[in-house]
């Protein structure tokens, strides 16, 4: 039985990433990932919130700055689906010249989960550290997973990369990529102006 079970479980994985050609395009690529990204990060928010202990859902969570928080939180994505987020997420406020740090670290189990357009499964780490001070913030995002589209792009991708965000006052803000996105160089094609 215990091998039956293995052996279904592993062929369902294989059909998952197996069947699914590679993604056909870069810009494939960056449409998959610009609809992926929205409902990552709007899940992530929700987790903490979850996580963090809101009194009520119409208030804002109360974050236990310097304590690690557990998190195991199912998203319901916009169009049907969901995502399961498990990890933990931590927040230093109590920095000198008002600025925080604030870090997570997630694995997020994408089921299904549409969003305009576009379904998606699959398992991505996601992580992400934040530094503030009073004049700059720093903020870097790394995603490593295997995830399948269909919908208005289809196919297979392996994500391996890091996003890093820059701003200061009166200056501006950049953002950065490095690693790969579905085979193509994550800086070539996810290239953002701010």
């Amino acid at each position: 039985m215990t091998i039956r079970l293995a052996t279904t479980a592993i062929a369902s994985t294989l059909l998952l990433v197996g069947c699914a050609g590679e993604v056909g395009s870069a810009d494939d690529a960056a449409a998959g990932w610009a609809k992926t990204n929205v409902v990552l990060q709007s899940g992530g928010s929700a987790a903490q919130g979850a996580g963090a202990g809101a009194t009520s859902p119409d208030q804002n969570p109360t974050f236990r700055a310097g304590t690690p928080v557990s998190v195991n939180y199912e998203y319901s994505c916009p169009n049907g689906g969901s995502i399961a987020y498990n990890g933990n997420y931590y927040i230093d406020a109590g920095m000198v010249g008002g600025g925080a740090n604030v870090e997570f670290n997630y694995e997020a189990d994408l089921k299904k989960c549409k969003n305009d357009g576009l379904t998606i499964d699959g398992t991505l780490d996601y992580a992400m550290s934040v530094e503030t001070t009073d004049t700059s913030s720093s903020v870097v995002y790394s995603y490593d997973g295997d995830l399948v589209w269909s919908g208005d792009v289809s196919g297979a991708c392996v994500i391996s990369m890091k996003a890093s965000v820059s701003a200061t006052a009166g200056v501006g803000a950049s953002v950065s990529y490095e690693g790969s996105i579905c085979g193509y160089d994550a800086a070539a094609t996810l290239n953002v102006q701010i």
